[in-house]
């Protein structure tokens, strides 16, 4: 599972087109540590896991998701930028949250 974990935050940071530079100020780490949780050097944190999920506008479940194609689905709708600062990506996580929960519970109303 964890070398599942890693190949994912590497795999969706770098299809976002974002830094590990980027990742570890967001996450409030250094770019080292992002390093080792990409490259399965390190255990990523369990607190880190729901940061992750939300920058990246996913479920946490979805970053030890192993289909491609699923992945890529996640992935399709993501926000893009190339230079965007550390409260730039906190905003985007909130926005990226609500919306994930607005598409929740549109689907339980509509049951």
């Amino acid at each position: 599972m964890e070398k599942i974990l890693s190949k994912n935050l590497k795999d969706f940071r770098v299809k976002l087109g974002l830094t590990q530079d980027q990742i570890a100020d967001y996450l409030e780490i250094s770019r080292e540590e992002v390093s080792y949780y990409e490259t399965n050097r390190r255990s990523v944190p369990v607190d880190l896991i729901p940061t992750y999920a939300k920058l990246f506008g996913i479920d946490e479940y979805d970053l030890y998701e192993e289909d491609a194609a699923i992945n890529n689905l996640n992935l399709a709708f993501a926000f893009r930028a190339n230079e965007i600062s550390p409260n730039d990506l906190k905003v985007i996580a909130d926005f990226k949250k609500i919306a994930l929960n607005y598409l929740k519970i549109k689907n339980v109303l509509a049951q």
